[in-house]
C-alpha cells in the first residue's frame, strides 16, 4: 500500500493482483514524506532498485507501541507482523481500515487505484496454492463447495468498496498490468520507473487455461460468488 502525498495518490493492493511489483514500481514516484508499507524478503528488490524504502506507515501517535513491538521481537524472536497491523498501515489494508489513521478529504482528493484479477483465474490459483503441499489434496469440487470462496470474494471486495460502495477512482485490471500501471504514470505526470520489476511468482501446478479446468457448474458458482466484481471489472467466462 502506497498513500503519496507528493504525488497525491493511494495505491491499495489486493491480493493475487502483483502486487508487490506494482507497489515497488509506484515507489519509486514517491519521496520521504510519502507513506510506503514493507513488503519482507521483496524489500531486498526495491533496496536494490535504490527506490524509497518503507517509510511513515507507523503514525507518529502509534510510535512507542511500535518500538515495544520491535524491542519485543529482537528480545523473543517472535513474529510481529499481526501485532503491527493493529496499530499502523501495512500491504493489505483496506479502505476502511486506512481511514481510521488517513483525514477523509486527503482520501477523497487523492487518485485512488487497486487491481483485481479474473475472478475464474483467481479461484483456479488459489486453489492450486491451497493442495501445493498435501500428500491428498481437496478435490476442485470440495474447494469450490467450500466457505473458501466465498472468503476470496469478500477479502477482494474489501479491498476496492466502502460500504458497499466502489471506493476507488479506478479499478485496474491484473491481467493488463503493465499497460494499467503505465497508463497512471502517464495521466499523473509521475517520476520514477513504470517498469515492473520481477518479484512474487505465483505458485501453479498445472498452467492450463481456468476453461480448460472448470466445467459448466463449476464455472457458474465462481460467477455467482464474485457476481458483483465481474460487474464492477467487466469481466466475463
Amino acid at each position: 500500500m502506497i498513500i503519496s502525498h507528493s504525488q497525491r495518490f493511494i495505491f491499495i493492493a489486493n491480493r493475487k493482483t502483483a502486487s508487490t511489483a506494482i507497489g515497488i514500481a509506484f515507489s519509486s514516484a514517491c519521496n520521504k514524506k510519502d507513506i510506503i508499507t514493507p513488503l519482507g524478503k521483496d524489500e531486498e528488490i526495491r533496496r536494490k532498485l535504490g527506490y524509497q524504502k518503507p517509510r511513515n506507515f507507523i503514525p507518529w501517535h502509534k510510535k512507542p507501541a511500535y518500538l515495544s513491538l520491535l524491542t519485543q521481537r529482537k528480545l523473543t524472536g517472535l513474529w510481529i507482523s499481526e501485532k503491527v497491523k493493529e496499530i499502523g498501515y501495512y500491504t493489505h489494508i483496506t479502505p476502511k481500515k486506512i481511514l481510521k489513521y488517513l483525514q477523509p478529504d486527503i482520501w477523497e482528493s487523492y487518485f485512488r487505484f487497486c487491481f483485481v484479477r479474473n475472478p475464474w483465474d483467481l479461484v483456479i490459483s488459489q486453489y492450486f496454492w491451497s493442495i501445493r503441499n498435501k500428500s491428498q489434496p481437496l478435490s476442485l469440487d470440495s474447494f469450490l463447495n467450500s466457505s473458501k470462496i466465498e472468503g476470496i470474494a469478500r477479502r477482494s471486495q474489501e479491498m476496492y468498496t466502502l460500504n458497499g460502495k466502489l471506493a476507488v477512482n479506478r479499478l485496474c485490471r491484473y491481467e493488463n498490468v503493465q499497460t494499467e500501471v503505465n497508463r497512471i504514470f502517464e495521466e499523473l505526470n509521475l517520476p520514477g520507473d513504470p517498469k515492473l520489476p520481477e518479484a512474487k511468482r505465483q505458485f501453479r501446478s498445472d498452467n492450463r487455461h481456468y476453461r480448460d479446468v472448470l466445467n459448466d457448474e463449476q464455472a457458474a458458482r465462481i460467477g455467482l460468488i464474485f457476481k458483483r466484481e465481474i460487474e464492477l471489472s467487466g469481466y466475463s467466462y
